[in-house]
């Protein structure tokens, strides 16, 4: 039977209806400041300039071969340019692109985004999608189109219980990454986490474990795994050169499509699988309507098709992992660098969790180190290049500058979150700077607007608190279990790249020592 048959059968036999209004809420008209009167020109904006200043061209010559820069180490040209030329910046690319580090112009930009934010989008994602015909996700859809679909899932993932359906199943997984890490080779932490990761939102995805951390991965998972880091890998590499590929199929698009099409034919074999379950659970009536089921709550939406559901589904499993797992290494990383904050998080965890408990809806709020923790790796190295960028659609005074609508503008989050001006020490692991007193207040206020790895408003990452919760359960059983120390303690910090998200170049080697 095909999955659009079974599609039909399940919505026919469930008795479940999940309609929702729309929950994005944003002015129809966006909010300008005018209260500089007088702005200067977009073309006093500083930046380089000679060769630099040609138009639509001029910002390719930042890039190699003319310089030691290329994209995946475009944080190093934006400290660069922040540098010399201050907190704004403009570069002769396409249309324009201004880059912006002071945290009022970044306040600015998300009051204006408008009702339906429009960001850079992913090139070779979108030409693959359009000639396989099938259906575009919330990484790829703008307008109106987009905020429908996003109203579809936005209550089944972004309320703050969302991700607590899950934390039990998230729990079990995390205890088999500890059993795989009391005999790990160093070499093998990084793709382990990555294991984890994709098991972890896996649960989400499709209600069931895939078993990849069983040690015995099945074929079928094995591609998907080896096919999702091409997917990653060559998304990013569809943003670096002229974009040939629209035009006719490249080798990059085709080693693109390949591992595409296998992901996509992955994901839509688990639907089919979880479809003809859920039937032939409602036939001998052990159907649980009240379990909470992500994919079943989507396959009972009338107004979606089995091809949105395949992308979201995948927009969330594939999107999640990658993130995830980078995230993983540089949480353990801070915490083996900075062995006084690990204890301190290990005496939080013994408070709240126990020496073998689990953490859970209830003591998470409490456990305020740990989420300082996080916020404090997420400042140390910021998981995007720059920061988040939107293209506005209207003009917007920013620095006294007048910047034209339609103008890409990205935000220096990574270099406001580095600098003495907002963060106090900022070369210092310190989560205590996250920490509130009993007024509410913080010892270190850097600006709300610096610290947003999963971006804000309505076009905010869609899976945050399903990541948080996987990065928070892991840490938390490793921590509880091991002390974390690295092998060649070097005093140097790590140098990092940016394939989509942020990670080292060189892995970590990390030890696991078992706690007494």
């Amino acid at each position: 039977m095909n999955t659009t048959k079974l599609l039909r059968l399940y919505r026919y036999h469930t008795k479940l209806q999940f309609r929702h209004r729309s929950t994005v809420t944003a002015t129809s008209l966006p909010r300008v400041d005018n209260s500089n009167v007088n702005p200067k020109p977009y073309s006093e904006i500083p930046g380089p300039t000679g060769i630099y200043n040609i138009p639509k061209i001029g910002g390719m010559f930042l890039f190699q071969p003319f310089t030691k820069y290329n994209l995946v180490r475009f944080h190093e040209l934006a400290d660069m340019l922040f540098d010399k030329y201050g907190p704004i910046v403009r570069v002769n690319l396409g249309n324009g692109f201004v880059l912006t580090s002071d945290p009022q112009n970044m306040e600015l930009i998300y009051k204006n985004e408008g009702k339906y934010p429009k960001r850079p989008g992913f090139d070779l994602f979108e030409v693959y999608m359009e000639r396989t015909k099938k259906a575009k996700n919330l990484a790829i859809l703008d307008g109106e189109k987009w905020a429908e679909l996003r109203t579809q899932v936005q209550k089944k993932l972004v309320r703050p219980k969302s991700a607590l359906h899950y934390i039990d199943s998230q729990s079990e997984v995390a205890n088999d990454l500890v059993h795989r890490l009391r005999s790990i080779d160093p070499n093998d932490v990084r793709e382990l986490l990555f294991l984890f990761a994709t098991e972890s939102i896996a649960v989400v995805c499709f209600n069931k474990r895939l078993g990849i951390l069983d040690g015995a991965v099945t074929k079928d998972a094995k591609e998907y795994l080896d096919n999702s880091k091409i997917f990653f890998t060559h998304i990013n590499k569809g943003t670096v050169d002229f974009p040939f590929f629209k035009y006719f199929e490249t080798p990059l698009y085709k080693k693109f499509k390949q591992a595409a099409d296998k992901t996509y034919g992955f994901g839509k074999v688990q639907i089919e699988e979880a479809l003809e379950k859920s039937l032939q659970m409602k036939k001998n009536g052990t159907w649980n309507p009240e379990e909470p089921n992500f994919l079943m709550s989507l396959l009972a939406e009338e107004k979606l098709s089995i091809e949105q559901i395949t992308s979201l589904v995948l927009d969330l499993l594939v999107g999640g992992t990658d993130s995830t797992a980078k995230t993983l290494e540089i949480f353990l990383y801070c915490l083996a660098r900075n062995p006084e904050k690990q204890e301190n998080l290990q005496q939080e965890i013994h408070k709240y969790m126990g020496r073998h408990g689990d953490l859970t809806a209830q003591n998470l709020p409490d456990m305020k180190y740990l989420t300082a923790c996080l916020k404090e790796s997420f400042r140390m190295y910021y998981p995007l290049a720059s920061g988040a960028a939107r293209f506005l659609p209207v003009d917007i005074i920013l620095s006294g500058y007048r910047v034209p609508k339609g103008t890409l503008i990205g935000m220096g989050n990574r270099n406001l979150l580095m600098n003495p001006k907002y963060v106090t020490d900022p070369t210092v692991y310190g989560p205590e700077r996250w920490l509130r007193d009993d007024k509410g207040a913080r010892a270190d206020p850097i600006p709300s607007i610096g610290l947003i790895p999963f971006s804000v408003g309505v076009r905010n990452c869609i899976g945050r608190r399903f990541a948080e919760q996987e990065i928070y359960i892991a840490i938390t059983k490793i921590v509880q279990n091991f002390k974390v120390s690295l092998i060649d303690d070097s005093s140097n910090p790590p140098n990092m790249i940016y394939e989509t998200f942020g990670s080292f170049v060189q892995k970590p080697m990390f030890k696991f020592e078992e706690r007494k």
